[in-house]
């Protein structure tokens, strides 16, 4: 995946809205990590969906909605 990750972020943001939230300023937090494709990542549980585009040699984006705004920093 090319391009600078805050404009991948941007674009993500605006497409969600307003069919998932209806209005950006009601998102807290965003975490935002490009992976390299030739690594392996596990994931504790992982929908087909998610598993077919970890599978796939293409480009995918992966979109978590939470919450609870620090539940996975360790307290």
């Amino acid at each position: 995946m090319t391009g600078d990750i805050d404009n991948i972020i941007k674009l993500t943001l605006d497409a969600l809205m307003p069919n998932v939230y209806r209005d950006d300023e009601l998102i807290d937090r965003v975490v935002a990590q490009r992976f390299d494709p030739t690594s392996t990542y596990t994931f504790q549980t992982m929908s087909a969906i998610l598993f077919e585009a970890m599978a796939s040699d293409d480009p995918a984006l992966y979109v978590r909605i939470g919450h609870a705004p620090l539940e996975d920093i360790g307290t």
